[in-house]
Order: structure tokens, then sequence, then C-alpha cells
């Protein structure tokens, strides 16, 4: 977990998801980059010997945050958890399970269950392994929901600098090194949604995931059906932010 200005209740809830784990053997790697939130009050809260807080408490930018928690990692295997999500208590348990029984794949994801302050709920991305194709189309691994071998990060240098695309080129790495991925049939996560992430799709704060999208496509194979995604969110970034939230609505969908 990297914290950067999480809000002090939605960074409690995500911590507190995780220490409840039936899962209980792990460390739990809170990265400070720079947070204005009191960190250490609200870590003081829950009093418990398996955190370890890392950081200079200079923001560094979420890949390099990631980094230095996998390079600072002791564990075999890496759970991810966002700030301001949260888990269901068997989430660690079913992914390191499947994991162990499937030494094939280096990733493991969840399903995840998107929701806001309306109280929609959607789930996010179809179950099996995700092979080039699948992530250039984008039906990729949830990145903040997976389970991944240490030993593959460490292989391909850990998370690529791209903002807003550091989990985008980390599958692409991964795949040109030959990784498998897999999605479970298992929603685990829940993924908060605000309306100003909408706003972070505009065209503006998306040249890291193009510049990621041109420069790997090319190395996986792509075709037009994988260049036109790259065109669909060119038009995802200079569409009007009711549009973009009814076509994620129409990709995502079964609202509730």
């Amino acid at each position: 977990m990297a914290d950067y200005n999480t809000p002090p209740d939605r960074l409690r809830a995500a911590i507190r998801s995780i220490l409840v784990q039936t899962f209980t053997d792990f460390e739990f790697l809170i990265v400070d980059d720079g947070t204005s939130t009191d960190l250490a009050a609200v870590l003081d809260e829950f009093g418990d010997e398996r955190i370890r807080v890392l950081g200079d408490g200079i923001h560094g930018g979420f890949a390099a945050a990631l980094n230095r928690a996998i390079a600072e990692s002791r564990a075999e295997f890496i759970v991810r958890i966002d700030t301001d999500d949260w888990v269901d208590p068997s989430y660690i348990d079913e992914l390191y399970d499947f994991m162990r029984a499937h030494p094939e794949f280096d990733v493991v994801s969840a399903q995840a269950e998107e929701f806001s302050a309306s109280g929609t709920t959607r789930v996010l991305v179809t179950p099996g392994e995700k092979r080039a194709k699948d992530v250039m189309r984008g039906s990729t691994p949830i990145h903040a929901a997976s389970i991944l071998r240490r030993a593959a990060l460490m292989r391909v240098g850990g998370y690529p600098d791209h903002r807003r695309a550091e989990d985008l080129a980390l599958w692409c790495e991964l795949l040109l090194a030959r990784s498998r991925l897999y999605v479970i049939p298992r929603v685990l996560y829940h993924h908060r949604v605000d309306p100003a992430d909408f706003e972070k799709r505009k065209l503006r704060y998306r040249g890291g995931e193009l510049r990621v999208r041109l420069h790997y496509y090319p190395l996986l194979g792509a075709g037009p059906r994988e260049y036109l995604r790259i065109a669909q969110s060119v038009a995802g970034g200079v569409l009007p932010r009711a549009i973009v939230r009814r076509l994620h609505s129409l990709r995502y969908p079964g609202s509730t």
C-alpha cells in the first residue's frame, strides 16, 4: 500500500480490511509517499506489529513507492490494495491458495466490485487467463486486487514509471517476459470511484497510458483491433464526462 493524502476514514477502512484477513501470516508494508495524512496517528489506533512503514515522507510517485515496497519485502508473494478501497476477509487466503495451486501463473487477480457514494455497483473484469491480446484490448487483471510473485516482479525490474499507467506497463513487461496472468471468478475486492475520477480520464491525464500503449503494442504483436483500443482511449479523453461515464457503464453492465 502506498499512501498519498488519503482521507483518514478511508485509509482506516482499507487497513482494517487487511488486518482482519483469515490469512494472518504476512507483513503489511505501507509506504509514506509524502502524504499529508497523519499516518502515524492512524496506525497507532491499530497497534499491529505486522505493519511496517516505509518511506522518508517525500513524494516520489506511485511507481517509486511500490518499487520500494517490493525491494524491502521479505516474502515470496506480494499482495496489493489501494488506500481508499477494501477487501473481503478471505481476499489473501483465496489468492494465495490459487497461486500455490497454480505455479504456472505469476499474477492472479480477483474480480472487483466498483462502488460509489450513490451506491451503484458494477463487477469489473471477466475471469480467466489474460493473454497479450486481452490486455491490449482492455481486459486486464485489476492491479490493486492482485497477488504477484516477487521473483517475477524483480525479474522485470518492478514497475515502470508511467504516470497513471504503471499497471498496464507492468502487465506488458510481464507478458514480454512470458509470465502468465489470471483472474479468478471471485469478487473479493471493493473499488471506490468518485465523480472526480472521471475527470482524470481526460486526455491531458492520459499521456502515460498512450505512451505505454504505443511502446508495447508493437512488441506484443498488436493487430488492427488492438490499435483501435488506442483510438478509443483518445476518444474517451476528449468526450464530455457524462458520455465517458455512460460508456464506462456500458463496458461494465449490471449496475445495481
